[in-house]
């Protein structure tokens, strides 16, 4: 299994994801479909953001009506727009509550939790979910498994450089080459400072992308992390860690197996789910 990501490589394919997003056969349900389209669409690019030109081109709307919808966004807050020229647009204050919100019960977390239950069974190891929040990973939820060493709970709400973990490293192969290229080059001081060689990196990139999925072995711990995109929320990788003496790298490849199977199921279930709406 190699996971898809989710970040958009070209103007088409920004144009087919809002196609497969903004739709419905009524006037009003369309209009919402098409304001909900453009919020998925300029949240795919929200670092950069997009000009109303290129909104234009990668949505495919007129330009009254996608004037209308980014007008009414901007006025409650669920777009921004920059001050200076080419004004780009980027999501609003209100999208960042509602995301803020949400993490007082994170449905992700909800969802995934029989997968990640299941894995804690299967290993006996902890199982993380990380998510990826713009240049960071951030450490979501901890199932434990019945050899988890207690201090790995305090990693839950941690956030770090992508790259610098297991499901982390896993999120940062998954970058298309130009976003990665600008990624790396961002942070090299931040990364140098944590011993990890732009060689070192472009060698664990590459072995994440060929392999499907990232190993890790540090001194005291060991594991390995699977990254993909999930429908409706974004890039995501979930990762198994234990000791080194319980994580082997014969174990580690078998522990990484197990998590592409798992993710593949649950990837048809979704599937399966969303094709019964």
């Amino acid at each position: 299994m190699r996971p898809t990501s989710v970040l958009a490589e070209s103007p088409a394919s920004d144009m087919a994801f809002f196609a497969n997003h903004a739709f419905g056969p009524a006037s009003g349900v369309q209009s919402l479909g098409r304001a909900f389209g453009l919020l998925e669409l300029i949240g795919r690019h929200h670092l950069q953001g997009l000009t109303s030109q290129e909104l234009a081109q990668q949505s495919g709307l007129d330009r009254t009506t996608l004037h209308r919808l980014l007008t009414f966004l901007s006025n409650t807050q669920y777009l921004q727009r920059e001050e200076q020229a080419p004004r780009r647009w980027h999501l609003g204050n209100r999208c960042m509550g509602l995301g803020m919100t949400s993490m007082t019960r994170p449905p992700l977390v909800e969802t995934l939790s029989p997968t990640m239950k299941s894995l804690a069974r299967q290993t006996a190891d902890a199982v993380f979910l990380v998510t990826r929040m713009g240049d960071f990973s951030y450490t979501l939820h901890l199932e434990q498994g019945a050899n988890t060493p207690a201090g790995y709970a305090h990693l839950v709400g941690a956030s770090r450089l992508l790259g610098l973990g297991t499901g982390s490293t896993a999120m940062l192969a998954m970058l298309p080459e130009q976003e990665l290229a600008a990624h790396l080059a961002r942070h090299q001081p931040a990364y140098t400072a944590n011993h990890f060689s732009p060689l070192k990196l472009q060698r664990g990139i590459q072995r994440t992308r060929k392999l499907g999925y990232t190993l890790a072995a540090e001194a005291n711990i060991s594991g390995a992390g699977v990254a993909f995109d999930y429908p409706g929320f974004g890039l995501i990788a979930l990762s198994i860690l234990s000791s080194r003496a319980r994580m082997p790298l014969s174990r580690r490849h078998e522990v990484a197996n197990l998590l592409l199977h798992e993710i593949a199921v649950l990837t048809r279930q979704e599937q399966s789910s969303n094709n019964r709406r």
